[in-house]
């Protein structure tokens, strides 16, 4: 018995065979849940329980409260089916939550994935970030922490869990939760895309229901910096942004709305500092220049 599992609801276009090397050890167990008929995989290293039909969590809802092998294990990765990772890349996951004592993290998504929220995203400034908020898409849970938050699962009729995602770190308080920069994977789809506008109107409507019930919103928030020696960075609130803004500058080319958005997200952590009126030049230039 392994430590870790990763639980996949997969299709028959599914990236789950990049999830594994043959040639390699591997030290966690993969499930897969099919959503639809996907073919023998006798030649992956892997479970394939029965077919489930339907979106993602209302699978995952039916699938953890009627198979109790999970319970086996200290962590559990549940990643949608169109993400690029690498073997090593997953059990380098699993390895950096367990030594950070995360209860609910993520693996950033690398510069060339698709996104919704910027705070998902990869930044190098640091091994890993402590955050407010952790996506759907690829979340990670310690075993105590996904059986506490197993009855949520149940609150997304549609099955597509917007809103889930705010209200995990709203019932944990916001500790123990992170995403590891050091380990990126790749989101090959674009998100946010509904070809039914009726199906639209009812995940946005539940998401809303959701963040209303648990009186809570999306905390893109990075709390503090974590270092390669694992310990935390010991920056002040400015200057953990001003290394944010430093890893994340790819964004800021991209779309410079990104910056004021980093900026409003961070904006509650900072201290009420005077704004220095004397003047902030201090080189030995600037003084010459000042008194000629």
């Amino acid at each position: 018995m392994k430590r870790s599992l990763v639980i996949a609801r997969v299709g028959r276009t599914s990236l789950h065979r990049c999830w594994t090397d043959a040639t390699k050890p591997r030290d966690w167990d993969l499930y897969l849940s099919p959503f639809e008929e996907i073919g023998s995989q006798a030649d992956l290293d892997c479970q394939v329980g029965e077919i489930i039909p339907g979106p993602k969590w209302t699978g995952l809802a039916k699938l953890l409260n009627g198979w109790h092998g999970w319970r086996a294990y200290d962590q559990i990765w549940l990643p949608d089916d169109d993400i690029l990772a690498s073997q090593d890349a997953i059990t380098r996951m699993f390895e950096l939550g367990r030594a950070l004592d995360f209860h609910l993290f993520a693996p950033a998504l690398h510069e060339t994935s698709h996104y919704a929220h910027f705070i998902a995203m990869r930044n190098p400034s640091f091994l890993a970030r402590r955050v407010g908020f952790v996506e759907i898409m690829i979340p990670c849970f310690q075993r105590a922490t996904l059986e506490g938050l197993l009855p949520t699962f149940a609150l997304s009729a549609t099955g597509w869990g917007f809103g889930l995602d705010a209200a995990w770190p709203k019932m944990l308080g916001y500790e123990h939760i992170g995403i590891i920069d050091e380990v990126s994977v790749v989101h090959t789809r674009p998100v946010g895309t509904f070809k039914d506008p009726d199906l639209r109107r009812r995940v946005m409507q539940e998401s809303e229901d959701i963040l209303a019930r648990f009186e809570c919103g999306q905390r893109l928030v990075t709390f503090a910096g974590v270092r390669p020696d694992l310990r935390d960075a010991s920056l002040t609130p400015e200057e953990l942004l001003v290394e944010l803004v430093r890893g994340w500058q790819y964004l800021f080319d991209r779309d410079a709305n990104a910056l004021r958005w980093l900026f409003e997200q961070q904006q509650c952590l900072f201290s009420d500092s005077p704004y220095p009126v004397s003047g902030l030049p201090t080189s030995p230039h600037s003084r010459a220049k000042a008194g000629s």
